[in-house]
């Protein structure tokens, strides 16, 4: 049973795609700070990333969420037609956020302030510029799925900065990954044949 500090929890969880079980029984509850869930690849991290955030059907089992979720996937997840600027502020208003941080985030990950559709940007700058949502966005849930993924050493290190801003801020962060040694010092799980396993 969730606690009243946890941000969200899977109990008995099972996620079944296209006639195969994803992930069977899964027990997890985050709490403020960050949790690291390692595995293979295909072992299930992004789906159960996905399972939290409500992108995929629970076929057994419960979700609770208390607060807002931000999920950023293995792709940017940015309109291709718009600019870094545009983007952000679309996403702000949905959730109905104030955009006068956005200028400041874009430069702090260093995204150029351009009017040009992300779509021209590179891929290191569209990483960026779906990472400064992170300042934008202060959801209580952040979920990663391997984001230290197409950035050069100077903005690994900014999230990795950010990462633990958003702990201090009481934010649960989950990051879903099977490298990145400068995470070893957070709670860390292991996903494997669909499953938690110490």
């Amino acid at each position: 049973m969730p606690s009243l500090e946890d941000r969200a929890a899977l109990q008995g969880a099972t996620v079944v795609l296209d006639d195969r079980t994803i992930l069977r029984g899964i027990d997890l509850t985050l709490g403020p700070g960050v949790t690291v869930i390692r595995g293979r690849n295909g072992a299930g991290k992004t789906t159960l990333l996905r399972a939290i955030a409500g992108l995929v059907p629970l076929a057994r089992g419960t979700r609770v969420v208390q607060g807002d979720v931000l999920y950023l996937g293995h792709r940017p997840q940015l309109h291709r037609a718009l600019s870094a600027r545009e983007n952000l502020a679309f996403f702000a208003r949905y959730r109905g956020l104030p955009t006068a941080g956005i200028d400041e985030a874009l430069a702090g990950w260093g995204v150029p302030d351009l009017p040009r559709p992300v779509d021209r940007l590179s891929a290191g700058q569209r990483r960026r510029a779906s990472l400064a949502r992170l300042d934008v966005e202060r959801c209580a849930v952040v979920l990663l799925d391997e984001p230290f993924a197409e950035l050069d050493d100077e903005a690994r290190e900014m999230l990795a900065a950010r990462i633990d801003a958003c702990a201090a801020r009481g934010q649960a962060v989950a990051i879903a990954t099977h490298a990145h040694e400068e995470l070893r010092r957070y709670r860390t799980l292991r996903l494997d044949a669909g499953g938690l396993v110490p």
